[in-house]
């Protein structure tokens, strides 16, 4: 039952119990009258029915007043029930406008709190949605961290065998400078071979003049000292430029000692660097001061000349400026008549990152100074794996680090005083 009906069956009791009292009074009005007049009636008929009417009169009369005391006294509670009906319909208005107040306040705090609460839901969606999200670039994040683990794996392993890989080709160039040393064994025996025969031709003429035979003897034996000291120094000069490439602690320390043992070798030298179809300079040693910076040196593979045919050839290359090919020179080598050029690959697993280029006068002998080639081409295959052994020590997560100390043994021996860098 709403409030309304409720304050309407509240004025229906009340009106009810108004219209009950007073029509029981009315009764008791009447039956008081009527006894009243019964008396009269009584009291008439005994006395005289003159008298009647005189009775009758003062009945009516009282009748008369009884109606109007009971009009008077309707009226009244009739004007009481209107004022209590009106005092209750003020009531009725005053709780019905409070009770509209207080169903507007609970509306507008209802639909406040409806607000509220559908912001928290949206708000809880957007964190749930949020939730997702990250719980997705988690996963995400799992996943490449799982790939990025097992390609780290995959390349910890590849690091290991190119590190085996290098560590086999140390060795071989170990075994190179060991056939090196070889060599100058070889060419010591044959200096000893042709003081033998020198000696065996003297011994011949000294039958004819034993003055020629002391000065021959002097010259033969200079000879011989010069030559043995000259194969001596050389193979002293290499094992101290490998000793120097392997003492190297970054990649480009490594190029720099290269340039700079090259240059003891020859009379110029530079270190070209690959970059993509390009060759820039690096180091350049026993150039003209008026010859070109090696930082000013960008060419093409076309206009490097020998360089550049490295990079064709895979492999290295030679040439004679008096040759045919002279004018495969490299630009920044200039007019350079009566040279031996050569151009040597510098590798990284396998891939040509650098180019030594190098010349030196022209020689016909194999056995004296025309055997620099082969010394360039040992320094800049040992280059190429010390280059090689940091990459893989970089890429396994190692700190680069000169190789053992210790590993080259001295060349016996009296050694040129003049070579940089070589003990006596």
């Amino acid at each position: 039952m709403s409030f309304d009906e409720q304050i309407r069956a509240a004025l229906d009791s009340t009106a009810a119990s108004l219209r009950q009292h007073f029509e029981a009074e009315m009764l008791a009005f009447s039956r008081e009258a009527a006894r009243l007049a019964g008396e009269d009636r009584q009291q008439a008929a005994k006395a005289a029915e003159a008298a009647a009417a005189e009775v009758r009169a003062q009945a009516e009369s009282q009748i008369a007043q009884l109606r109007a005391a009971a009009q008077k006294h309707a009226e009244e509670v009739k004007r009481a029930a209107e004022t209590q009906i009106a005092e209750l319909r003020k009531t009725l208005e005053e709780l019905r406008s409070q009770a509209q107040k207080q169903l507007d306040t609970t509306r507008r705090m209802a639909q406040a709190e409806i607000e509220k609460a559908q912001a928290e839901v949206e708000k809880v969606h957007a964190e749930i949605a949020g939730t997702q999200a990250e719980v997705a670039t988690a996963q995400a994040e799992i996943e490449k961290a799982r790939r990025e683990s097992a390609e780290a794996r995959s390349e910890t392993e590849k690091a290991s065998a190119e590190t085996q890989k290098a560590r086999a080709e140390t060795e071989k160039a170990r075994a190179e400078t060991e056939r090196a040393r070889a060599e100058a064994d070889a060419a010591r025996a044959e200096s000893e071979t042709v003081r033998q025969n020198a000696r065996r031709e003297i011994a011949q003429a000294e039958a004819t003049h034993s003055a020629s035979e002391r000065h021959i003897a002097d010259a033969i034996e200079r000879a011989n000292a010069d030559n043995r000291q000259a194969e001596v120094s050389r193979a002293a000069r290499l094992v101290s430029a490998i000793r120097t490439l392997d003492e190297a602690r970054g990649l480009s320390e490594v190029l720099e000692r290269l340039v700079e043992r090259a240059g003891d070798e020859v009379d110029r030298a530079a270190v070209l660097l690959v970059k993509g179809d390009r060759l820039t300079g690096w180091r350049l040693t026993g150039f003209a001061p008026e010859a070109a910076s090696a930082t000013s040196i960008d060419l093409s593979v076309d206009d490097a000349g020998l360089a550049g045919d490295v990079l064709r050839t895979d492999a290295a290359v030679s040439s004679s400026s008096d040759s045919e090919d002279g004018a495969r020179l490299p630009s920044f080598a200039g007019n350079s008549d009566g040279l031996h050029a050569i151009a040597l690959p510098v590798r990284v697993g396998g891939e040509i990152v650098a180019v030594l280029y190098a010349d030196a006068p022209r020689v016909e002998d194999p056995t004296g100074d025309g055997r620099w080639p082969a010394v360039l081409e040992v320094l800049a295959r040992h280059a190429s794996r010390v280059l090689e052994a940091m990459t893989v020590q970089k890429a396994a997560g190692l700190a680069p680090r000169p190789m053992a100390h210790g590993s080259h043994v001295a060349v016996p021996g009296q050694v040129d005083r003049t070579s940089p860098g070589i003990a006596q």
